[in-house]
């Protein structure tokens, strides 16, 4: 989608809005993964692209996607993760490995309990967690 006046009706922020949550020393230090989350959100094939590759809903693939790198982001103040990124990169190009699969089902849970059924984000997170523990399976 293409970056709009965030008082625009539609709801949409504009790409640099939506890390007004960060200093200028975390937006430094993070730059690499802002621009790989902007990529993602100005990426309009990647939708169908991971729900064919998955068999998964279009709409449980987009809500996750806006949740973690979009909308999401400014809401909730989530800190851009390089990682994250380099994951759905890896599954819109067909070059996921094991632990993707894992964020994807992660973000999709942890969307859902937030956006379709009011749960706070942290105690959504951890319920994912528990059930897809993708942090944890990056770490070792």
């Amino acid at each position: 989608m293409p970056a709009s006046n965030p008082n625009q009706a539609n709801g949409e922020i504009s790409l640099n809005d939506r890390w007004s949550y960060l200093n200028q020393y975390e937006k430094k230090y993070l730059k690499e993964a802002m621009k790989a989350y902007d990529k993602i959100i100005e990426s309009k094939d990647d939708i169908l692209k991971i729900a064919n590759r998955y068999q998964l809903n279009c709409e449980d693939i987009e809500r996750a996607k806006q949740y973690a790198f979009g909308r999401g982001v400014l809401q909730y103040q989530f800190i851009p993760d390089l990682r994250m990124a380099e994951s759905w990169e890896r599954m819109t190009l067909g070059e996921e490995i094991d632990s993707d699969e894992v964020l994807l089902k992660h973000e999709i849970l942890e969307s859902d309990l937030v956006i379709n059924q009011g749960m706070n984000q942290l105690d959504a997170h951890k319920i994912a967690q528990n059930k897809y523990p993708w942090s944890i399976m990056i770490t070792k």
